[in-house]
């Protein structure tokens, strides 16, 4: 199966009669052909099959995920189409292209149809050769349903393969409907959980690589890996701490054999500028590069063709972000081997095609990020007005018809920095599903929300690695020579450039759950803060982007945002500089001066205190957590899901922060076009789309209406 076309995608496809029509029957395609009974090649022909049919419902899905969110907005050139669902304006399914379940329901029921016919069972040479297979349509199957949840809400939920019109089960299906609650709970009942052990233990299927026409892909990086498709799912129903325990032992369980996330030069640096102490990024794409190449930060992404007669393109992204897409073809003479196609994609800026623009908002929370530059080991410096250098991987401002606008790059990046030369930029032949720097921010937030904020701070500053988390030690004693008692008392043992603020506490309660929070194994937990990708590495030196100070801000301003007096919302600014638990460190303390203590009565340890404004802490850090999800993965497709499943975290607390998700979600998402910093000015607000995201209703798509 080595070096596939991506035409092969749909040969598949064809030969298997799976093809739907109209929005009315779009779960009804005409089966042909059936096969009863796979071979080895046709359950991997099958397979590849439906990966096509993803490749048919990523576009609409990166599109609908991103222009609904508080990142993007409308220009003059937008359709009737994205405005409508840019602006939650509800329009029936037929009426709206962006709003047809039907390639969602293609995946899912070739799927289905797989599934249902598929021989778990069958061996050759002792091998089960379909599993590896089989597990991955089970992630497929999951990952598309949990799409259809966060778009349309409330969902038929089909596991049977439909092979004639007239079911009815579009708007009646006899196994009930599904959404964020209870999708989960169907899935585990339908094998989830036995496709995740499958593929512990024989691993993942491997068909060397896809010819795109351009570039080569490595099958591997078209694998939806189970541990996330779960993770993923528990933390999108977030119904209890066990659901983010879950949830994090899942990320856990997949980052801990994935390798480090690229680190040194794979951040925007910035450098020196003679005696006039002005700095420029180092804009050389060696971030935006990591973020959609194969470098090693990508998993899972969905290719594209360069050429229509080689397979399918997906260009559509890339146009409604201001980009004119031109596709070239060749052939090679490959002798008994026959024709080989190859093409190319180029791109070039263009305004009237720019439906959607990056908004004030998130150019100011880049804007207003701290830079943190280390001139030496004693030499700390803050460069002005520099920011997070990651907007300059992301947006370019272009000049044309003598007017300066800024332009989403995410898929096609160029280093060049002239404003008036519109081509040069370079077309990713792929859109990125999974990537690790994305998995290792949602795996901050299960852990967050599980308790345990300062571990989470610490996979945005330092990163986890093993030398630098503090360890806990207990060969300091206390003696009460009064009462003949003597107890232990754990402290840690802080390294320099740690996350020595962790504290002793949440150390303590952290052993309880070595399945999500050991980090010891140095070969395994090697990996650079997120934030430092764009705003320099945060070491010991650096004391403005700490805990304390940054998650105190962050609790100050949200208590502002929520209506607390302002004299309230200081108290908790300074909460954590005045009780801050982060101990002192200290070898050997109290160790006895006498003799014998022999007769001395050990007391049981202490519990580890638990903060008591551990709930307001949550909340805080979980707003930054989606703040560095903005600047890390703007315009990949998922920050209007991502502010969905924080919005639930925060409606569904049980810590007791009692902060309303609906309110914070609509609050940023009604801010989107205003020139104000974060957090500027909270009572200021688009009030007719606050109004709109104050009734959860208006978060999804209208499903549609079967007559």
């Amino acid at each position: 199966m080595k070096n596939k076309s991506i035409i092969s995608l749909l040969v598949f496809l064809m030969s298997f009669g799976l093809a739907t029509t109209s929005c009315e029957d779009m779960l009804t395609p005409d089966m042909d052909r059936n096969v009863e009974n796979f071979t080895g090649r046709d359950t991997v022909n099958f397979y590849l099959g439906i990966l096509s049919n993803v490749q048919e419902m990523i576009e609409n899905n990166v599109i609908l995920g991103e222009v609904r969110g508080d990142l993007c907005e409308p220009t003059d050139y937008v359709s009737d189409t994205i405005s409508a669902v840019a602006n939650f304006i509800p329009t029936e399914d037929a009426e709206n292209g962006l709003l047809n379940r039907a390639a969602y329901y293609k995946v899912i029921n070739q799927c289905n149809y797989y599934l249902a016919r598929v021989d778990t069972m069958a061996q050759k040479n002792n091998i089960y050769y379909m599993r590896k297979e089989y597990a991955q349509v089970q992630a497929i199957r999951a990952w598309t349903y949990m799409q259809l949840v966060q778009n349309y809400g409330t969902v038929p939920f089909i596991t049977r393969p439909v092979e004639n019109a007239g079911t009815g089960w579009e708007s009646n299906s006899p196994e009930g409907t599904v959404n964020a609650d209870n999708l989960l709970d169907k899935l585990l009942e339908n094998n989830l959980m036995r496709a995740y052990e499958y593929e512990r233990l024989l691993g993942l299927p491997n068909y060397g690589t896809f010819k795109t026409g351009a570039v080569d892909i490595p099958h591997k990086l078209t694998l939806f890996p189970t541990a996330l498709v779960l993770g993923d799912l528990y933390l999108l129903r977030g119904a209890s701490t066990s659901d983010y325990e879950r949830a994090a032992a899942f990320y856990y369980d997949y980052l801990e054999d994935a390798g480090t996330i690229p680190n040194g030069n794979a951040g925007f640096r910035v450098y020196y500028n003679g005696e006039d102490k002005t700095y420029t990024p180092n804009e050389n794409g060696d971030w935006v590069m990591p973020t959609l190449n194969y470098n090693g930060d990508l998993i899972t992404l969905v290719p594209s063709a360069a050429n229509a007669s080689i397979g399918k393109t997906l260009t559509r992204v890339a146009q409604i972000y201001g980009f004119d897409p031109h596709s070239s073809t060749s052939s090679t003479d490959q002798g008994d081997a026959g024709i080989a196609l190859s093409g190319q994609i180029s791109v070039q800026v263009n305004y009237k095609n720019r439906q959607i623009a990056p908004t004030p908002s998130y150019i100011n929370l880049c804007k207003n990020q701290i830079y943190a530059l280390q001139e030496s080991e004693t030499k700390i410096e803050y460069p002005a007005n520099l920011g997070d250098c990651r907007i300059d991987g992301t947006i370019k401002y272009m000049r044309e018809d003598g007017q300066r606008r800024a332009f989403i790059q995410k898929f096609c990046p160029r280093a060049m920095s002239s404003e008036s030369y519109l081509s040069g930029f370079t077309f990713r032949y792929n859109m990125p599903v999974y990537r690790k720097r994305q998995i290792y921010l949602r795996f901050a937030e299960a852990i967050n929300r599980a308790g345990f904020p300062r571990h989470a701070f610490a996979i945005l500053r330092n990163g986890l690695q093993a030398k630098k988390m503090p360890a806990i030690r207990y060969d300091s004693v206390q003696y009460d020579d009064v009462n003949k008692t003597f107890k232990k008392v754990p402290y840690l043992r802080i390294v320099a450039d740690g996350t020595g603020y962790i504290g002793i506490d949440e150390m303590r309660r952290a052993l309880d759950h070595p399945d999500f929070l050991d980090f010891t194994d140095d070969a395994k937990w090697n990996s650079q803060g997120i934030h430092a990708f764009g705003t320099g590495e945060h070491k010991d030196l650096d004391t403005l982007y700490t805990y304390d100070l940054i998650v105190g801000e962050r609790m100050a301003q949200e208590a502002l945002r929520a209506g607390a007096p302002a004299e309230a919302a200081q108290r908790l600014r300074y909460s954590l500089l005045e009780e801050s638990n982060t101990p002192t460190t200290g070898e050997g303390e109290g160790q006895p001066t006498e003799p014998d203590r022999s007769d001395y009565t050990e007391l049981p340890a202490d519990d580890p205190q638990v903060p008591t404004d551990l709930a307001q802490q949550i909340n805080a850090v979980e707003t930054l957590i989606a703040d560095e999800m903005a600047l890390e993965t703007a315009y990949e497709g998922w920050r209007y899901y991502d502010l969905m499943r924080i919005a639930r975290h925060k409606n569904a607390d049980n810590w007791g922060a009692g902060v309303s998700g609906t309110q914070w979600m609509a609050w940023l998402i009604s801010r989107r076009s205003l020139d104000l910093k974060p957090y500027e000015n909270p009572t200021q607000y688009d009030a007719t789309l606050f109004g709109k995201l104050s009734d959860p209703n208006n978060w999804f798509l209208q499903s549609p209406i079967y007559k």
